[in-house]
């Protein structure tokens, strides 16, 4: 520690002459062992240890730190020296920075935001949000202070907002990392462990001023000015206590000279007092007495009236009850009243509805009957009509089979046969001329016959086509036969179809009729289902109410955050997934039943608010219940974990006194046993207040009487009137009675809604059949009519085709025959003719047979013509009978016929129950029938409705006049109620009254009671004794007296004597403390003195110790030269302002020969003063140096830049070496020096790295060879792209980068001269530096270690300065 710094030199002083002996080879300082400036402890361990091993850095990792980037750790360091090298710009002072800002030095020991932000990478790429400095450093010698750690890693890493430290890779605080620093030799008033730029400049341009302070600085004089102004300012505080202490002991001194004079009035003042005293306690004695007398008869009045008061209140309580009893009688029966009324109503509704439907069915039984009346008359004369148009076709028939057919079968054949015969007349007739035109047409019997081949060829052809038509025609009439008899089969089909489907008809017509019976049944149970569930939805209201009241009711004699709570667990518990009865038992009072009603009270008043709390499995359970509570702010609940309930076995006594309350009243599960154990536990019932006292007390429990009064366990007594309406025990029961009977309801009215719901849906499903089946039914007659029609189609086209073929065979066929022989008669008569001769006339014969066949043609017309006439006769009366039977009679029959046996409904299409069919009567019958059944059964349920409503009317009147019964009853129990609270207030007007009797006599008593007290000391009995016999108006007038006394002396200082005795204490007390403060005084002084003496030591000895070490250092870069400091003191000035008066003087003697003797001996008197001189005299530290043995000695002022700088760095090593520090890092150190010195810096550096006694490691950057060539191991720093990298060089490559870097600084020498006349020179200096790089490079050779050549060996470029130079990957 700085402060300690004087204590402890001697101690290290000591550690190491034993060090330079070899007795001691190690040694530890235990850190934060310094205690005071005056002492110092620590531990010293002698260990024969081989070599020694010291602190150093061993890796050093920086990411995003200014220049640098992404930099993996360097390659370990050296524990020697270690050299740095690059171009300007690279980032060599960046790594001596984050060195620094790793081990917080002052320049980052506090950084702000912005400050933080600069010194993150600002470079290529994305931007650093953070960066950090690691340093790992070796611990062999255990100098940090952890342990078992030969290794310590330390890092810092800042962000925007962050300055985080780390030791050992662990979070570290900031405190933490500068105690170990400082223990490790980090001094703070030593920062010249770090040289960087412009350090040693600042060194050269120092006053000797500056160096003084340095130096105080470094001798650790902060601690020792720090405390001398903390005792300077505890001296000013001192004096200025003294000064109010003397003010104060003056006005002691005035003020008890004036409380002298006031003590003789005080004694006839205080003997006066005491005989008012004596007067006043007789008197508050005496008014005491009386008002605690007034206050014993008064409480017991309030006795007696309290019992009166508890009699009113019971019958208020009962009255209220019985209001409660018939206000929730009235309002059930009101209910009943409503619901019943709603039966009623429903009732007549539905017996209106009945009626009305009774009446529409004995109308619509009439009509059907006046309907099947009508069909059975209508069918008889159908009966009667078919006989008659029977008996009618008959004789038709008859006439036209038997008369009329068999004629018109004989005139048409007859007709025909003249018709043919006439032809034939007809065609010879023909045939007779033809041959005699060709006779006049052809010239020659060969014409002729040519063309009666033609002709005969013609008529062969006719002949032919007619054969092949009479062929067509006969392959049609047999087609037609067969398609008749196909359609004969498909007719007979088609009638046992439309027979079939009559059958499945009428079965779906019965179906539909017991499907709709069936849904008519479920219906009249549906609407006495909904009755139902009507009557019990108005219930489960009642009940929900009922509920609700008793849940607000219970709600009111609890907390409302816990009411809130309890609401909550349920939905909680639910969600949470908790098992009710495994890990939720629910609220207290529900996890027992009282045995007996009686102990209501008592187990009320055991439970308390213990009544309302959860009972859970575990206190993880209740945990997460009141997580959930807690977030969704749901209230407040106690639990009651079984896990966490520390329950005790409690003996019980064996008397009938006492029992306990949870063996003897309750009854539970036992796996809530130890719930009931903490509540009911230590809780006994006792039989009297009395006995419950003396059992609480004996056995630590709490004892309750039945009446709920409460004796405690620690002393306290809880009675009085208890108001059962706010009972949470009977409250909870009413809860519990509404919820299970509002649990029941709503089962029978989910019950009775799933039945109606299954009835509804039976019924749709009912009702979906039967349309279904309509459907179904409707089809099937759309279909059987569709076939009826097809029938009748069908047996209309039979009809056609049968008249088809039947004209087919008479009236086609047979003329075509004739036709084809006649053909067959003129090709023989033209064949005849051929090889004839060729005749202009006829022949005789033919003549004659001419003319007979002209006689014949004339006679065959006049014959046909006749045939003919009769023909149409009998045509037409064939005819008119024809169209009498096929369009009259028998089509009449057939659908009278069709009509009885129910057929021409469906062909009509026609659905009308009117209809005169066997069919539409069958139906009516069996409508009527059905009608009937409906209309008996409506009758019946018209007389049973008729009979519920009779019976609901008799409970409506019953419900009225049980109503009118409890509103008489209700008005009766008011007006007994008003009564009875004109009775409790006036009884409450009286206790009121006597509670104000009583509150002013306990005013009275508290105020004689204060007043006594007030009093205070009380005067000697024998006074008191004087005044007891007095009356209290006698001592009032004595009182009186006394006070008159008393004004006399109202001016008196009353504290006098108090007074006289507080300030002669405080003068006492004061008197000591000042001369505490004088004592005080004196030693803040010494310490001064003490602390200016250490202060003086110290920079005395670190002067001695630096001198010395720079006479060394000097000696050792110069071995030539010499070197010191030099305090300056004021002394000094003022030897030199005496010299120079001496030589005055000496100069006047000369002249006027005065005498010097008194400038002599002030002279001597400054010289010896010189020899101890004090630190308060010093002004300054010169120095002294010389570069040769036979030089004169130079101050700083004299000397060139380079001679300064050698003197800053020998000031340097001075330093350090009087404060040594695990390791240096310096910076261009070697900057401003020559060749000869850097070598000299360099071997030095060497020296102290390699020691064997106390070796150091150096980290050192620069531009020069001569570090280079000593170094142990050399890194490049590259910068390309704004980023910084760090590599391992070998020693060859090192060197050779410093001579390329020199000659291109030779380089850009020459191109900056404008001299011509010295390029000459410019290029002998350039081969002299030619000859010096190969010198320096054949060195390189020689020394390079074995770490370069792996370095070589390994290697990977990298650009230093636009030079390829290899180095360690």
């Amino acid at each position: 520690h700085p402060a300690a710094r004087s204590s402890c030199l001697p101690f290290f002083g000591a550690l190491l002459l034993l060090g330079q002996t070899g007795v001691l080879q190690s040694f530890q300082v235990r850190p934060h062992c310094w205690l005071s400036s005056d002492t110092c402890t620590g531990t010293l361990s002698v260990a024969p240890t081989p070599s020694i091993i010291t602190m150093h850095i061993k890796q050093i990792t920086i990411s995003n730190f200014r220049s640098f980037r992404q930099q993996p750790a360097i390659h370990p360091f050296s524990p020697a020296l270690n050299v740095v090298v690059g171009r300007n710009g690279s980032g060599k002072s960046n790594l001596f920075d984050a060195v620094q800002f790793c081990l917080l030095c002052p320049r980052f020991l506090n950084l702000r935001t912005e400050e933080r932000q600069a010194l993150l990478h600002e470079g290529s790429g994305s931007a650093a949000v953070n960066a950090f400095v690691e340093i790992v450093f070796d611990n062999s010698d255990n100098r940090f202070s952890l342990e078992n750690s030969d290794e310590v890693v330390l890092r810092r890493t800042i962000g925007h907002k962050k300055d985080e430290f780390f030791l050992q890779r662990k979070r570290a605080q900031k405190n933490e990392i500068m105690s170990l620093l400082e223990g490790a030799g980090f001094s703070k008033s030593n920062p010249y462990f770090i040289v960087q730029q412009g350090k040693v400049n600042a060194l050269c341009t120092m006053s000797d001023a500056e160096r003084l302070q340095l130096l105080k600085e470094v001798a650790g004089t902060t601690v020792y000015d720090e405390k001398k102004a903390e005792s300077e300012a505890k001296m000013e505080e001192n004096r200025s206590n003294l000064e109010k202490i003397h003010e104060i002991l003056a006005y002691i001194e005035q003020r008890l000279d004036e409380l002298r004079g006031e003590k003789e009035e005080l004694t006839q003042y205080q003997r006066l007092d005491r005989n008012r005293r004596a007067i006043e306690y007789t008197l508050y004695d005496k008014e005491l007495r009386k008002a605690r007398e007034q206050l014993d008869e008064i409480e017991h009045a309030r006795h007696d009236d309290c019992d009166a008061l508890s009699q009113l209140h019971e019958q208020c309580r009962k009255t209220h009850d019985d209001i409660m009893n018939i206000d929730a009688t009235m309002k059930s029966k009101t209910n009943m009243l409503r619901r019943h009324r709603i039966q009623v109503k429903g009732l007549e509704d539905d017996k209106t509805a009945a009626m009305t439907f009774r009446t529409k069915l004995e109308l619509e039984c009439k009509e059907l009957d006046e309907a099947v009346r009508t069909g059975d008359e209508t069918i008889k004369a159908n009966k009667k009509e078919i006989d008659r148009l029977g008996k009618e076709i008959s004789k038709a028939e008859t006439e036209l089979n038997e008369k009329v057919q068999p004629k018109y079968d004989a005139t048409s054949g007859a007709v025909t046969a003249l018709k043919n015969e006439r032809d034939e007349v007809k065609r010879k007739i023909e045939g007779l001329y033809a041959k005699q035109g060709r006779g006049k047409q052809f010239s020659s019997r060969e014409d002729r016959d040519a063309f009666l081949r033609s002709q005969i060829e013609e008529l062969n052809a006719a002949k032919a086509e007619k054969s092949e038509t009479i062929s067509h025609k006969r392959d049609t009439l047999s087609n037609l036969r067969r398609t008749v008899a196909g359609d004969a089969k498909d007719l007979d089909a088609k009638t046992s179809d439309v027979a079939k489907k009559s059958q499945n008809l009428q079965a779906l017509t019965n179906a539909i009729e017991e499907k709709q019976k069936l849904r008519n049944e479920m219906a009249e149970t549906r609407k006495e289902q909904w009755r139902s569930l009507e009557e019990l939805s108005e219930r489960v209201n009642e009940a929900r109410d009922n509920a609700r009241k008793a849940l607000s009711d219970i709600r009111k004699v609890m907390p409302r955050a816990t009411s809130q709570g309890l609401d909550a667990l349920t939905s909680i518990v639910e969600q949470e997934g908790i098992r009710v009865g495994e890990q939720y038992h629910g609220l207290l009072i529900e996890n027992f039943d009282i045995k007996d009603p009686k102990y209501n009270a008592a187990i009320e008043v055991a439970a308390e608010n213990s009544l309302f709390h959860v009972v859970v499995d575990t206190d993880a359970t209740a945990a997460r219940l009141m997580k959930r509570l807690e977030q969704d702010k749901l209230g407040r609940v106690t639990f009651l974990p079984l896990n966490r309930l520390h329950v005790e076995d409690v003996q019980y006594p064996d008397t009938t006194d006492v029992m306990p309350v949870i063996s003897n009243c309750i009854e539970y599960d036992p796996k809530v046993h130890r719930a009931m154990q903490h509540v009911f536990g230590k809780k006994l019932l006792a039989k009297t207040v009395d006995l419950a006292s003396t059992w609480s007390g004996r056995l630590n429990m709490d004892a309750i009487t039945l009446e709920g009064d409460l004796c405690s366990r620690k002393g306290a007594l809880t009675g009085g009137y208890v108001d059962a309406s706010k009972s949470r025990v009977r409250t909870h029961t009413q809860l519990s009675e509404a919820d299970a009977s509002l649990k029941e309801l709503e089962s029978e009215h989910r019950d009775m809604q799933r039945k109606a719901t299954g009835t509804d849906q039976q019924i749709s499903a009912l009702m979906g059949e039967i349309q279904r089946l309509e459907a179904k039914k409707a089809n099937l007659e759309h279909v059987q009519q569709r076939t009826e029609d097809e029938i009748s189609s069908l047996q209309l086209r039979l009809d056609t085709k049968k008249k088809q073929i039947a004209q087919t065979e008479t009236e086609v066929i047979p003329p075509m025959e004739t036709e084809i022989k006649s053909l067959e008669l003129q090709v023989e008569r033209l064949t005849a003719e051929m090889g004839t001769e060729l005749s202009a006339n006829l022949t005789d014969e033919e003549r004659q047979q001419l003319i007979e066949l002209k006689a014949t043609e004339g006679t065959l017309d006049a014959d046909v013509e006749s045939q003919s006439q009769t023909l149409e006769e009998v045509s037409v009366e064939r005819q008119r009978l024809q169209s009498l039977l096929e369009d009259n009679l028998r089509k009449r029959k057939t659908e009278l016929e069709q009509e009885n046996a129910g057929e021409l409904q469906s062909r009509r299409k026609s659905h009308s129950i009117t209809e005169n069919t066997a069919a539409a009567q069958a139906k009516r019958k069996g409508d009527l029938e059905q009608l009937q059944r409906e209309l008996d059964e409506a009758t019946t349920a018209a007389t049973e409705l008729d009979t519920k409503l009779e019976e609901e009317r008799k409970i409506v009147e019953g419900l009225r006049s049980d109503l009118i019964d409890a509103k008489n009853k209700l008005e009766k129990l008011r007006a007994k109620d008003d009564e009875i609270n004109r009775e409790l207030a006036e009884a409450q007007e009286d206790s009121e009254r006597l509670l104000n009797k009583r509150s002013m006599c306990i005013s009275k008593r508290e105020l004689y009671m204060r007043k006594i007290q007030e009093l205070g000391s009380l005067p000697p009995t024998s006074e008191l004794h004087q005044f007891s016999s007095s009356s209290i108006s006698a001592l009032m007038r004595k009182l009186e007296e006394v006070n008159k006394k008393l004004k006399k002396y109202s001016h008196v200082n009353k504290k006098a004597y108090d007074q006289f005795v507080n300030f002669s204490e405080q003068r006492e007390g004061l008197i000591k403390r000042s001369a505490e403060l004088d004592n005080g005084a004196s030693k803040v002084k010494e310490l001064i003195e003490s602390l200016d003496r250490k202060k003086d030591e110290a920079i005395n000895r670190t002067f001695r110790g630096v001198s010395a070490h720079f006479k060394d250092v000097f000696k050792e870069l110069c071995p030539n030269g010499a070197g010191e400091l030099i305090m300056r003191t004021a002394l000094d000035e003022e030897s030199d302002e005496t010299d120079a008066e001496i030589e005055e003087r000496d100069e006047d003697s000369e002249d006027e020969g005065s005498d010097d003797a008194s400038a002599e001996a002030k002279k001597e008197k400054i010289k010896s003063k010189k020899n101890d001189p004090k630190v308060s005299l010093y002004r300054g530290i010169g120095i002294k140096v010389r570069f040769a043995q036979e030089e004169q000695n130079y101050l700083m002022s004299q000397l060139s830049g380079g001679q300064k700088a050698l003197v800053a760095l020998a000031l340097i090593f001075a330093i350090q070496r009087c404060d040594p520090a695990p390791f240096y890092l310096f910076d261009e150190l070697d900057q401003a020096l020559d060749s000869t010195h850097r070598a000299a810096v360099a071997s030095l550096i060497q020296r102290q790295a390699n020691s064997d006694e106390n070796p150091t490691q150096f980290i050192c950057s620069t531009f020069r060879p001569e570090l280079v060539s000593v170094a142990s191991r050399c890194y490049g720093i590259s910068h390309q792209n704004k980023v910084s990298n760090i590599h391992h060089l070998s020693k060859k490559d090192a060197l050779h980068f410093i001579a390329n870097l020199m000659s291109e600084e030779e380089a850009v020498g020459e191109v900056t001269s404008v001299a011509p006349s010295r390029a000459s020179g410019a290029v002998g200096s350039t081969s002299s530096i030619g000859r010096k790089r190969k010198t320096i490079e054949a060195g390189s050779d020689e020394d390079e270690d074995e770490g370069g050549s792996k370095g070589s060996e390994n290697a990977a470029e990298s650009d230093f300065g636009g030079e390829q130079v290899v180095a360690s990957a």
